[in-house]
């Protein structure tokens, strides 16, 4: 489907739809933060934000463009807790050798049942080993485990036919227990000490076929903390297909399992970087208000593509951008700042102060890098720019304003924590705009519509990431979702706000966290779900309702 109607647009304004600049005299600019790692595909973002998303209890935050390419990808899903204690656990095949059993258990330090492959002689195995649908994709393998007596050689084998892929186990040396896995070479490199009698929580992700090229690899993490970080696999089979648990026939230590899982780990494609995905964002968000796109300014491929995407529409003056600049700016930035100074001057780039081209530097603002910059544009025969600097704190960002030489100060995202309700980051943000201009003098406000990046700990992003980032803390960092008339009335306060302060916010703009933060919880951009369920918008309906003006 095209057209308005099919995006549910039927409020865009007439002046909208035929590409024609809004006045803006008066009234309050909103702006909204775009994010562009949306590349899909096989590049190393794609499948990183399509594999963070693939988890179904995070599809309802996945952008309208995505597709579900995989519909059933929980492939085993088992805890054992409803069958029947002292019998083999159901589908799985076991084999118990001599002194051994393999036999569903209720273990007295953990809710519900667990299997126990017991192993009381020093001859004897006990196994465990259950099939699933053969994948040639990656997956994710989970489980719990403990031994009663740590490092008897008890061992976890990921398998695709005959070819072992991953081999986890416990071990002793003179150093003491470990959790162990075997490299392709044979020798066994250490995860972590362990203790007797413990439960640890095992992750494995495999990926027989990254993308762009890259080696197959796996990732291992114990409880939660990634311990190994892209090792090689132990071969290459055609699909994976079974796991194995199993005891050690020369050592004797009863083995516990439970609440085994295996995933699909990318059953989700968020492609977003097409004219036509592009074109149909400028729609909604000229349909809801926004009046310009804060990108986050990347000059390299791919994540380029959708800012030359908005570029290149035929549409891209119904809504205005502006430039956000971190590090992947800052890496080649005289260079870069040629490319951005030349954007200045052109009519949809977002001008507050009779005429000014705003800029925001995220991070790596200098007095050099600004004063670089305001020569520039003064030689290109353009108005001084107004530079906006965020910062974390208030004090800090008005120190950094005054340090660099900036005009004024704002923020990224305002969070909370431990699942807090989102009126309780509405009252902080909003006492965060009365600190910001209190210490810095001028302020664009932030209006943050949400902050979850839970997805990220249960999938860390694979790009720029050190092998010993573990993400732990990810679990306790959100807040509850807010709902699409919270997020408008708090729009209204910063509006409000603005223009009660007039003298503090005299670009006359706020900034919204953000269009497409689906990772780590903030949006504006229409869901899937969203637009499947309701055929319309709704977040994007609540704040177009929002007054602009006091």
């Amino acid at each position: 489907m095209t057209g308005g109607a099919a995006l549910g647009l039927s409020g865009v304004t007439a002046a909208a739809a035929a590409g024609k600049p809004r006045s803006r005299a008066g009234r309050t600019l909103v702006g909204a933060i775009r994010w562009d790692a949306y590349a899909g595909g096989q590049t190393m973002h794609g499948m990183g934000t399509n594999r963070i998303l693939s988890p179904e209890k995070f599809h309802f935050r996945m952008p309208f463009f995505s597709k579900i390419t995989v519909p059933a990808p929980v492939l085993l899903d088992q805890g054992f807790d409803t069958e029947t204690t002292g019998a083999a656990p159901s589908g799985w095949t076991v084999s118990a050798g001599t002194g051994t059993s393999v036999a569903v258990v209720q273990v007295p330090d953990r809710q519900g049942k667990s299997v126990r492959l017991r192993d009381t002689s020093a001859t004897g195995t006990a196994t465990m080993a259950r099939a699933f649908a053969a994948q040639s994709r990656a997956i994710t393998v989970r489980w719990d485990w403990k031994e009663t007596t740590a490092g008897g050689w008890s061992r976890a084998l990921v398998t695709g036919g005959s070819t072992t892929v991953v081999d986890i186990a416990t071990q002793r040396d003179a150093t003491g227990r470990q959790l162990a896995y075997r490299t392709p070479s044979g020798t066994w490199q250490v995860l972590q000490a362990i203790t007797d009698d413990t439960w640890y929580s095992i992750k494995v992700t495999i990926d027989p076929a990254p993308p762009q090229g890259a080696t197959p690899w796996v990732d291992i993490f114990v409880d939660g903390v990634r311990k190994a970080h892209h090792v090689p696999l132990l071969g290459s089979p055609v699909s994976f297909d079974k796991l194995h648990f199993q005891t050690n026939p020369t050592q004797t230590s009863d083995l516990y399992i439970d609440n085994v899982n295996v995933v699909v780990t990318e059953s989700v494609n968020c492609e977003g970087t097409s004219q036509e995905v592009m074109d149909q964002e400028i729609r909604y968000a000229a349909a809801a208000g926004i009046d310009y796109w804060a990108f986050d300014y990347y000059p390299q491929q791919p994540l380029a593509r959708a800012r030359e995407l908005y570029l290149s529409s035929k549409l891209k003056n119904q809504i205005n951008w502006c430039a956000i600049l971190d590090g992947n700016f800052m890496a080649q930035y005289d260079a870069n700042l040629t490319e951005l100074v030349a954007r200045f001057g052109e009519s949809n780039y977002q001008k507050v102060l009779d005429g000014r081209p705003l800029v925001y530097f995220l991070n790596n603002a200098t007095a050099d890098k600004l004063a670089k910059m305001r020569s520039k544009a003064t030689s290109a025969g353009l108005p001084d720019p107004y530079i906006v600097v965020m910062g974390w704190t208030a004090q800090g960002v008005a120190d950094l304003k005054a340090a660099v030489g900036a005009d004024a100060v704002s923020r990224y995202a305002t969070g909370q924590t431990n699942g807090a309700p989102y009126s309780s980051l509405t009252g902080l943000e909003t006492s965060l705009w009365s600190d910001y201009a209190a210490a810095a003098g001028q302020v664009i406000p932030t209006v943050s519509t949400g902050w979850d990046p839970r997805p990220m700990y249960e999938y860390p992003v694979p790009w720029g990431v050190q092998p010993s980032e573990d993400y732990l803390g990810l679990k306790d960092q959100w807040t509850q979702q807010a709902t699409p008339t919270e997020i408008a009335d708090h729009l209204g306060d910063a509006i409000g706000w603005t223009n009660s302060h007039s003298a503090n916010v005299p670009a006359n703009a706020v900034l919204i966290y953000a269009w497409n933060e689906h990772l780590e919880g903030g949006w504006l951009c229409p869901t899937l779900y969203e637009m499947q369920n309701s055929g319309r918008p709704l977040r994007l309906d609540a704040i177009a309702g929002v007054p602009r003006t006091a």
